[in-house]
C-alpha cells in the first residue's frame, strides 16, 4: 500500500477492512520505519562552514535537538506579562539574539562546543577586542554576523525537518 493520509471515516466497511488487513499484512515493515526514523534524528549531523569572502574562518557540526529543547529555549528568552483583562500571562517579547545563539549552541554537537563556543582562549581573545563575553552565547553573537546565523537557523530547521518536502501526503480517493 503506498503512503497516504487516510481518513477511515470516509471510506466503506471494505476498503477499511483492507486498509486493516494491509497494516497486519505489513506491520512489520512499519514497525522497523518507525525505529529507523526515530534512530536517523539521533545520528544526523551537517558540518557548517563560516566563509567570508572564500576564507574558510572556521566549521562546527549541528545535530537535530528535541522539540521538548526549542520549546524550554523558546520559553526562556520569551519576556511575559500578564494580561490585566484575563489575569494570564502572555507572550509580549522575544529576545531574538539570545533565542537564536541558544538554538545554535545546543544544536552544536559537544565536541565542537567546546573547541568554538566555551573556549575560554576565544572569550578572552574577545574580550581583548573589547567585546562583552559571559558565557558561549556571547561567544556565538559576537563571532556570527546576523546573515549568518540567519542561514544556520535555516540548516537547523532543515535538520529537525521543518522546511522538509521529505514529509509527504496522498490523499486517498474514494
Amino acid at each position: 500500500m503506498e503512503d497516504m493520509n487516510l481518513n477511515m471515516e470516509n471510506m466503506t466497511e471494505e476498503e477499511r477492512e483492507e486498509v486493516r488487513r494491509d497494516i497486519i499484512e505489513h506491520e512489520e515493515d512499519y514497525l522497523s520505519g518507525l525505529l529507523e526514523a526515530a534512530a536517523y534524528t539521533e545520528e544526523e549531523t551537517k558540518i557548517i562552514e563560516i566563509r567570508r569572502k572564500d576564507r574558510l574562518f572556521f566549521r562546527f557540526s549541528i545535530h537535530p535537538i528535541s522539540e521538548e529543547l526549542l520549546n524550554d529555549i523558546r520559553k526562556k528568552y520569551t519576556k511575559y506579562a500578564k494580561n490585566r483583562r484575563q489575569g494570564i500571562k502572555v507572550a509580549e517579547e522575544l529576545d531574538t539574539p539570545k533565542y537564536r545563539a541558544s538554538i545554535i549552541y545546543n544544536s552544536t554537537v559537544e565536541e565542537d562546543q567546546a573547541k568554538l563556543w566555551d573556549n575560554p582562549k576565544v572569550k578572552k581573545g574577545l574580550e581583548a577586542q573589547g567585546k562583552t563575553i559571559i558565557n558561549a552565547l556571547d561567544v556565538i553573537e559576537a563571532v556570527l554576523l546576523p546573515g549568518e546565523k540567519d542561514r544556520i537557523m535555516d540548516i537547523i530547521d532543515d535538520i529537525n525537518g521543518y522546511n522538509s518536502e521529505e514529509v509527504q501526503t496522498e490523499t486517498a480517493k474514494n
